[in-house]
């Protein structure tokens, strides 16, 4: 049996590094909100290449659903890592439900959480959430309130 190995596509941003165009729209990005339209092909890419710039600052990412969330945090991941990329789902029920959330989705939300509050890693740096709207419109229980989640690495 072959392992396989995730191969990165980190070194595809010195591309977009060295581009003058990359350049200003990540200038004036760290300035104020900054509008820039690409083929949805390219946007995972060149917002990739733009949160590379500042490693050490944790981003929130909004995509426009769920899916578009879960697509683009699979893309970053891809060209980031080995920096964290943290998906941040919608619950799927509603608080007055009194239903319970599935597990697995309570584990990303608060995968996620906890991941922006935690310290930047000087090796890896700070992380990047990706969030539906609709996840971001629900409410977050109190962080004394929730449970904390916990990492196992191998080794």
């Amino acid at each position: 049996m072959v392992a396989s190995r995730a191969v990165s596509l980190r070194s595809l941003l010195t591309y977009a590094h060295s581009d003058p165009a990359v350049e200003a729209l990540t200038e004036a990005a760290r300035g104020a909100p900054q509008r820039a339209f690409v083929s949805a092909s390219l946007r995972p890419y060149l917002l990739a290449s733009v949160l590379d710039a500042d490693p050490a600052r944790p981003a929130l990412v909004v995509a426009g659903d769920d899916r578009a969330a879960r697509d683009l945090a699979a893309d970053l991941k891809q060209f980031l890592s080995p920096r964290p990329v943290r998906l941040y789902p919608a619950r799927g029920v509603r608080y007055e439900s009194h239903l319970a959330p599935p597990p697995h989705l309570v584990g990303l939300r608060i995968g996620a959480l906890d991941a922006l509050l935690a310290p930047v890693d000087s090796d890896r740096g700070a992380a990047v959430v990706v969030a539906g709207a609709v996840a971001l419109a629900e409410k977050v229980p109190d962080p004394a309130l929730r449970p904390h989640g916990f990492e196992i690495e191998k080794g």
